[in-house]
């Protein structure tokens, strides 16, 4: 799946499959665009562009809840937004609809979740290290809200696709290994002369997360992936592509602050 229209906007919203129908009742999902500034989100940081965005999409009855993002797998269940104060982590679960849970995403691949009949929904955050975390989600709907794997609709929105994620042998055969060998890649360096090249394998996130859903037995027609490539599209932040001329020596915690930073949620 493409999402088309995103030219002239800030954001865009998309709605869940069922089993291969679309869902009229029931939570959006959306995502900021790189035109809508930097959503860059740090317990000890103010940022009034991601304040005044989250407000115009919250309005009076709703309130986002967010946790500052450390690529892990950690998922945490909610009903209140006292309940992720100062918390890390990189995914939120909730049964309450007033309540619009936010990760960041720049490349990184946002995962949407609503399970039509317990109607539990959740946005999750996960780059290669959270690989695995929509399983975490999943069984903690499970544990915590009687949900069943085989009733959840997952969107995997916008992300960086394997024409531009290289990685190297170790991290190729982690993949392999863990997730399928399907999503691993071999690749001829001098095809990718117009990106910064530093492996030998291109690396599908989606292929990955489609795995482990297989394999959970989440209905193949329950999930939506997005064709759309954050490093290709310049209407998406990109860390790849907008920290590529960055210096070499400059470290990684200013090389954070060079790039627009996406808002992902899910609302009611």
């Amino acid at each position: 799946m493409a999402a088309d229209g995103f030219a002239g906007k800030s954001f865009f919203t998309g709605s869940f499959y069922y089993h291969g129908h679309p869902l009229t009742e029931g939570p959006v999902y959306g995502m900021s665009l790189k035109a809508a500034g930097s959503m860059r989100f740090r317990w000890n940081e103010s940022n009034p562009v991601r304040d005044d965005f989250l407000r115009s999409i919250s309005g009076d009855d709703h309130e986002t809840v967010a946790v500052e993002l450390i690529h892990s797998r950690n998922v945490f269940a909610v009903d209140s937004p006292d309940e992720v104060l100062g918390v890390q982590g990189d995914g939120i679960i909730t049964s309450n609809k007033s309540l619009i849970p936010v990760v960041t995403v720049a490349d990184c691949m946002p995962i949407y979740l609503f399970d039509p009949v317990t109607e539990v929904f959740g946005m999750l955050h996960s780059g290669w290290k959270g690989t695995g975390i929509v399983r975490n989600a999943i069984e903690l709907a499970e544990n915590r809200y009687g949900s069943r794997r085989s009733d959840f609709c997952v969107v995997m929105g916008p992300h960086i696709h394997g024409c531009c994620y290289f990685v190297g042998e170790e991290r190729a055969q982690y993949f392999r290994v863990n997730f399928t060998p399907d999503c691993v890649r071999e690749v001829v360096p001098s095809a990718f002369s117009d990106r910064r090249h530093t492996g030998s394998y291109s690396l599908s996130l989606a292929e990955a997360n489609r795995a482990i859903l297989e394999e959970m037995g989440v209905d193949e027609q329950s999930i939506v992936t997005y064709s759309d490539c954050t490093c290709c599209n310049p209407l998406f932040g990109s860390f790849r592509r907008e920290t590529e001329n960055l210096p070499q020596e400059m470290d990684l915690q200013e090389r954070q602050r060079h790039f627009t930073v996406q808002a992902a949620w899910v609302k009611w």
